[in-house]
């Protein structure tokens, strides 16, 4: 898409290029998906059981939200260069491999209950599902919890 002329006017943040177009995909990604969802539930939501329509909703969700995501990474690149060298109190962001690895957890993780939802869920029950959620949830926060145990294992061994 072309880049917008920068305004000279307004907070800084409406002054780097791009902000307004974005805003206005970002609008009509979020009634797009609204669309799509009555569209689904109205017409073919009919077809699926309730566990496979969760999953349809989930890959929408993320479908948007990475559409978004890639959108304003680079908006938000451009706008956190204008500050580069300057410090606001962020000297140190954080860990970089806990946080790669959390990532790639979650993304796994959500992998994991679309495929789930969508093509085993119907052959057992509630209270079932539930179980298979909760555990799923159980391996999630410890792959993410030693990751950041590591972590802190490694740090506290330096300083200490």
């Amino acid at each position: 898409m072309e880049e917008e002329k920068k305004i000279e006017y307004g907070p800084e943040i409406l002054r780097v290029g791009g902000f307004g177009w974005r805003v206005g995909i970002t609008i009509l990604v979020v009634f797009g998906w609204l669309a799509f969802l009555i569209l689904w539930l109205f017409f073919y939501a009919g077809d699926y059981d309730v566990f496979q329509n969760i999953a349809i909703l989930l890959v929408s969700i993320i479908v948007g939200v990475g559409i978004l995501a890639a959108m304003w990474a680079t908006w938000g690149l451009r706008y956190a260069a204008r500050f580069k060298g300057e410090q606001h109190g962020h000297e140190h962001i954080g860990p970089r491999w806990p946080i790669i690895v959390n990532s790639i957890a979650g993304i796994a993780w959500l992998i994991f209950l679309i495929i789930w939802l969508f093509f085993y869920a119907g052959d057992y029950s509630g209270y079932q599902n539930l179980a298979i959620f909760i555990a799923s949830l159980l391996v999630l926060g410890a792959a993410c919890g030693s990751a950041w145990f590591v972590h802190w294992m490694r740090s506290w061994k330096r300083t200490g």
